[in-house]
C-alpha cells in the first residue's frame, strides 16, 4: 500500500441522520478530487452512509457524537467511523455487507461500548 498521504480531514457530528447528506457530499468531493470514477464515488458514498447509519443510536439526537476521519493516499481513500458508545452492534455481519461497496472493511472494538469501522476504497481495483 502507498503511504503518500495527500488528504486528511476529521469530522465530528451529532448522531442525527439528517446530517448524513453532509457526510456523503464530503466523501463524494474527496473521491472526485482524488480521481475516482463516478461508480466508485457512488459506492464510497453509499458504503460510508450505511456505516454511519449503523453506528448512530436509534434515537436521533442521542448523546455523544459520530467521529469520522478521512485519509487520502496516492492509491486509496481510508475512512474511519467511530460511534458514541451507545450501542452494542453486530458489526461483523455489517462489515461483510459493506464489502459490496468498499474494497476492505475492518471492525475494532475500542472498549467501553465504542466501535470503529475502517473503510478502504482503492483508486484501481485490487490486484490490478
Amino acid at each position: 500500500m502507498g503511504s503518500d498521504k495527500r488528504i486528511a480531514v476529521a469530522l465530528a457530528l451529532t448522531p442525527d441522520p439528517d446530517l448524513l447528506p453532509v457526510v456523503e457530499g464530503l466523501v463524494g468531493g474527496l473521491a472526485e478530487q482524488m480521481g475516482f470514477a463516478e461508480s466508485h464515488r457512488l459506492n464510497l458514498q453509499q458504503g460510508v452512509e450505511r456505516a454511519c447509519r449503523r453506528l448512530m443510536p436509534a434515537n436521533a439526537g442521542g448523546e455523544g457524537d459520530l467521529r469520522l476521519g478521512f485519509a487520502g493516499f496516492s492509491d486509496r481513500l481510508e475512512i474511519t467511523v467511530e460511534d458514541s458508545g451507545d450501542l452494542e452492534p453486530t458489526l461483523e455481519t455489517d462489515a461483510f455487507r459493506l464489502t459490496q461497496w468498499l474494497d476492505r472493511v475492518s471492525v475494532e472494538e475500542l472498549g467501553e461500548g465504542h466501535w470503529r469501522l475502517t473503510l478502504i476504497k482503492y483508486l484501481a481495483p485490487m490486484g490490478s
